[in-house]
């Protein structure tokens, strides 16, 4: 524990909670490994069938076109790959603000992020990953073993005994099976799919994975963009669709594992990621997990608090709604900039990469923003204290266009203060 006590390339100390906490994901992962393992010796439930169904007599195929080693490397080696080669040598080598040298005057080559924060990344992607994967596995295994649908090829697998019938009413069973006991297990695993599901599990992470680091949400539209982050994508369809091919499921078990990996590799991902439509942050990972926090997100400040609601009194709201709009008192901006208010902030309440000095360089591991997107404790107490509906603006938060330059003239805020007036904020 004392060597995990601290970052990688970093002098700050973790607290040993969450050390364990970051421990304790890769033992629910090697926990579904060992769970798929057990789930797959289990004999499945057999359905009864009729000799006489024609979807279920197609031919057993020796040889897969996709065989599961394959569908494991194109689904899980090669996004481990690529997670790894991207986090530690190509991110930040296309960055327009690169980090001088302070001897030698010469921008770095390897761009603004750091070696701790490429690991934390790289950290981060890695666990999605292999979550979105584990999950998919064992809850797949579970449903085959729990339903034990029939495959297209259970005839053939079945190998009936000579003048084999159905029942008159009723419908056969695997009693009247001589096949391979190993084949004709695997045979009442029809739904749902298991190469389907695992390969949009990995790539789904992958494409949404690929599309935070490419910010493809942003105002830039640029082409080559979706083409990229669909081609995982394609991948994942292709290998769900020779399932088809080689008779081992019906369209209905590759459908539904197909919806069930995308499931599956979305929430991995945002479990580790924030979502892609907030191109500012550029898929950067979430900071190191805190307790004791509210849940973070913008829209919170929109909700006000109704445990206050029995509080009010119906006197004083009849008097105000009599005074004229005009005569409403209005609070001065500075009210909304004090060390008690939650907003603020200059972590909490603002794009991520607005505290770096090049503009975008925003660190996931970064030890000031360790509790970075964390609403802070009284956040619904942040309301207007005129009682007015609407909060006061705050300029700070406004989503500042890449496409147009900055002018050199201070911006006025709220009270007619130039925006350099307010703590935190450099423009």
């Amino acid at each position: 524990m004392a060597i995990l006590a601290k970052l990688p390339f970093s002098k700050r100390r973790l607290r040993p909670r969450v050390v364990i906490s970051y421990i304790f994901d890769y033992v629910i992962l090697i926990a579904c490994v060992i769970g798929f393992y057990i789930l797959d010796s289990i004999e499945p439930y057999h359905q009864h069938f009729s000799l006489q169904n024609i979807s279920i007599q197609y031919p057993y195929a020796v040889h897969e076109r996709i065989p599961i080693a394959y569908a494991l490397c194109i689904s899980g080696a090669f996004p481990l790959a690529l997670i790894i080669i991207y986090t530690l040598f190509i991110d930040g080598l296309f960055s327009h603000n690169k980090p001088q040298d302070p001897v030698s005057g010469k921008r770095k080559l390897r761009g603004p992020h750091r070696w701790k924060d490429r690991l934390w990344e790289m950290n981060c992607g890695v666990l999605g990953l292999l979550l979105a994967q584990g999950i998919t596995f064992v809850i797949t295994q579970v449903l085959k073993n729990a339903c034990g649908k029939p495959r297209p090829d259970l005839i053939d697998r079945c190998q009936p005994l000579p003048h084999s019938k159905d029942l008159f009413p009723g419908l056969s069973n695997s009693t009247i099976c001589q096949g391979d006991p190993t084949i004709l297990k695997d045979g009442f695993r029809s739904w749902p799919s298991g190469h389907s599901s695992s390969s949009f599990a990995g790539l789904v992470f992958t494409s949404l994975w690929l599309g935070g680091k490419l910010h493809i949400m942003d105002n830039r539209g640029e082409a080559w963009k979706p083409l990229v982050v669909m081609v995982p994508i394609l991948a994942a369809t292709l290998v769900a669709v020779s399932r088809i091919m080689d008779a081992r499921h019906h369209p209905f078990d590759v459908i539904t594992g197909s919806l069930l990996g995308t499931v599956c590799g979305y929430v991995s991902y945002r479990q580790y990621f924030p979502p892609i439509t907030e191109a500012w942050r550029k898929g950067r990972a979430y900071p190191i997990r805190t307790w004791g926090t509210d849940p973070a997100g913008p829209d919170a400040v929109r909700f006000k608090d109704t445990a206050l609601t029995p509080l009010r009194n119906p006197e004083e709201e009849r008097m105000d709604s009599d005074m004229p709009r005009s005569e409403h008192p209005r609070p001065d901006a500075s009210t909304y900039l004090t060390s008690s208010n939650p907003f603020a902030s200059n972590i909490s309440n603002r794009r991520p990469h607005d505290h770096e000095p090049d503009g975008g360089a925003w660190s996931s591991s970064e030890d000031d923003v360790t509790n970075g997107y964390e609403m802070r404790p009284g956040y619904s107490m942040a309301q207007n204290p005129a009682g007015h509906d609407a909060l006061q603006y705050d300029p700070r938060n406004a989503y500042v266009s890449q496409t147009q330059p900055l002018t050199s003239e201070p911006m006025a805020g709220a009270g007619g203060r130039p925006l350099t007036d307010f703590p935190g904020r450099a423009m």
